[in-house]
């Protein structure tokens, strides 16, 4: 369904995150140097002039200070654990469900101790060490009816990026999931919800909270201690570039997100056609949404996602391949992002076609990290 122009400019203010609604006010901080070579601008920001307080080196990687690190995760923390009123309260839908998370070869995720299921049945820790339930014939991935996004209470290696401006709480703005690696410490996003190219700046006091939903934080607060996104990003906002990754951790603890949440393999040169499920945190609600259907190629460079109901907030939620019914894992073949920073409607969600070149900027975030 065709949106009208007013309600097209809307969601197109609401999915380009403009830098007064995310950045830090007057928090520009140091690019680290000899990890990435810049383009021909070298340490020039895309603006053509070189940022306050911004290294003279080469760019793309940015070590986040852990002071500010710290002070974000203690805010977000205080607020999750007192959320304030939502705007627009979350309404849970049937078929909200929570779902069980696991990773090959890693610990089990941790699990919130009393927990409830979807519908609030308390699990019995008695039962911890008896078999676990065999499920014969979990049902394969299919598409969803209607192609609409559908809200739940989501997935562990999947969460929302909030941000904290002028220190003013601006809520969730984008989302990411937690992708494989051997450090266990990588999260991935578009480019555009952690860095903007118009202005030459990183949004810096932001967090990854996974698994929210409903003013919960089942799995803590993580904060970056690094952002890797790509020069070609930095320099001229090419959408074929709209990827970042971000090294997280919590503050006093050294466990290892991928161990609390579990990951997503990281997915590469992936069939344009293939039945894809999309998830991303709407901004105006407290849950995230879901939904399945097959992509297709927009572009060479760019995969195209039809489902009605994916709004401003949900830049940067994963295109997930092969998802497992039980565990809930996939492959992460995009992000939404990309042309038109991920749609300039709700209906249709854009993304970087993954690549050799996500993968080489994978790399740099492992060797950063």
């Amino acid at each position: 369904m065709a949106a009208s122009s007013g309600h097209t400019d809307q969601h197109r203010q609401r999915r380009r995150r403009s830098t007064a609604a995310v950045v830090c006010s007057g928090l520009l901080l140091a690019v680290a140097t000899g990890l990435l070579t810049a383009g021909a601008k070298g340490a020039q920001a895309s603006s053509g002039r070189a940022r306050p307080g911004a290294s003279q080196g080469p760019r793309g990687v940015l070590p986040v200070a852990q002071p500010e690190a710290s002070r974000a995760a203690a805010y977000w923390s205080e607020r999750l654990e007192s959320p304030e009123p939502s705007a627009q309260p979350a309404v849970p839908r049937p078929g909200s469900s929570g779902t069980a998370h696991a990773v090959a070869g890693a610990q089990p995720p941790r699990t919130p101790s009393p927990t409830t299921d979807g519908k609030g049945a308390a699990s019995d820790p008695a039962s911890a060490d008896a078999d676990p339930p065999q499920v014969a014939d979990p049902p394969a991935m299919t598409a969803s009816d209607p192609l609409a996004g559908t809200a739940f209470t989501g997935l562990p290696q999947v969460g929302a990026i909030f941000s904290l401006t002028g220190g003013q709480q601006d809520g969730h703005y984008c989302s990411g999931s937690v992708v494989a690696s051997p450090a266990g410490d990588i999260v991935v996003t578009a480019a555009h919800c952690v860095y903007s190219a118009s202005d030459g700046s990183y949004y810096t006091d932001i967090a990854f909270v996974p698994g929210y939903h409903d003013g919960e934080d089942p799995y803590g607060v993580w904060t970056p201690s690094t952002i890797v996104v790509d020069p070609q990003w930095m320099n001229d906002a090419d959408p074929d570039y709209d990827v970042a990754f971000l090294t997280v951790h919590q503050s006093g603890s050294n466990e290892r997100i991928q161990d609390a949440v579990g990951a997503d393999a990281l997915g590469a040169g992936s069939s344009p056609t293939a039945l894809t499920r999309v998830i991303g945190y709407p901004d105006d609600t407290e849950q995230p949404i879901t939904c399945t259907n097959f992509t297709k190629a927009f572009s060479a460079t760019q995969l195209e996602f039809d489902c009605a109901g994916f709004p401003g907030g949900t830049s940067g939620g994963p295109f997930l391949t092969g998802v497992d019914p039980v565990t809930g894992l996939g492959t992460v073949v995009g992000v939404i992002g990309g042309y038109e920073e991920g749609g300039d409607t709700p209906d249709v969600s854009y993304s970087v076609a993954f690549g050799d070149t996500v993968a080489q900027l994978f790399a740099r975030a492992e060797a950063a990290g």
